[in-house]
Parts: C-alpha cells; structure tokens; sequence
C-alpha cells in the first residue's frame, strides 16, 4: 500500500505557545505598561498648541477709563501699533512686515503689476514667439512630409 503525502501538513505547535508572532509571555508587556516610560507625559502639549492658548488668554485693558477684555494677541498688536504710531522704527518694520505676510488680498489673487517697460518687452517677445510659429506652420504647409528624392552624385 502507498503511504499518503500530506500537501499542507500541520505544524507541532508548542504548548505554551510561543513561536511565530507569539512571544513568550516573560517579554511582553504587562497590561497597562507602557511600551515607552519616559516618552512624552499624557496631556502635555506642544509649542503651537501653547501659543495659541497663550494669544487667545484675556486680559483686561484700560480704554478711555473704561475696563475692557480682550485677547493678548489684540493687546500685544494694538501695543505695537501704539509704538509705531510714535515713530518707533523697528516697530513699524515689523508691523508693516506683518501686513505683508498676513494681508489675504495680495496672497489670494496672486496678481502684481507690470511696469509699462517690462510689459512692451513682454509684448515683443509672444509676437516673436507667435510669427516664428506662424512661419514653421507656413514652411510646413508649402512642403509636406513624405518620402524625400534620393540624390544622386
């Protein structure tokens, strides 16, 4: 009689499962362990996160005898702008650096103007551009492709 081949014979599994993606217990976690104790501490937050809690805090401000809240961001622009309406040089450059980068109208069109000089020589050169097509399409329409004469010497 012929003894029978088994395609996919089963594995003799160890009996406290260990072997393939089954470490022994002895090396793994305990449940409620972390994989990293001196990592990051839970609830702690980043730079971003504690500025932006750190602009959005009130503070009371004295505004023609009046007390009002406002945020520290507001505070801190209107006190710049106090300094440079004084004439306080570096805080006009930064207050003026500031509308440049934060201004929404010039970042969202994109759009700057082209000095009379610079446009006519844009001008000149699309109309360069353009007649040298028109030519090469012209030269192509007065020889068309085909089979080119063999010349004889």
């Amino acid at each position: 009689m012929v003894d029978r081949i088994r395609l996919n014979p089963k594995k003799i599994s160890n009996s406290n499962g260990v072997g393939y993606r089954k470490p022994p217990g002895s090396s793994q976690f305990k449940s409620g362990q972390s994989g990293n104790p001196a990592g990051r501490p839970k609830g702690s937050r980043n730079f971003k996160t504690e500025l932006r809690a750190t602009l959005q805090t009130p503070v009371k401000v004295n505004k023609n005898g009046r007390f009002r809240k406002i945020s520290t961001q507001r505070a801190s622009l209107m006190v710049l702008r106090e300094k440079a309406l004084a004439g306080d040089q570096r805080a006009i450059e930064h207050l003026i650096g500031l509308a440049l980068r934060f201004d929404e109208e010039i970042a969202d069109t994109g759009i700057h103007r082209v000095d009379t000089n610079d446009q006519a020589i844009l001008d000149d050169y699309f109309k360069e551009r353009s007649d040298e097509a028109n030519r090469a399409r012209l030269s192509d329409q007065d020889h068309p492709s085909g089979p080119k004469p063999e010349s004889t010497d």
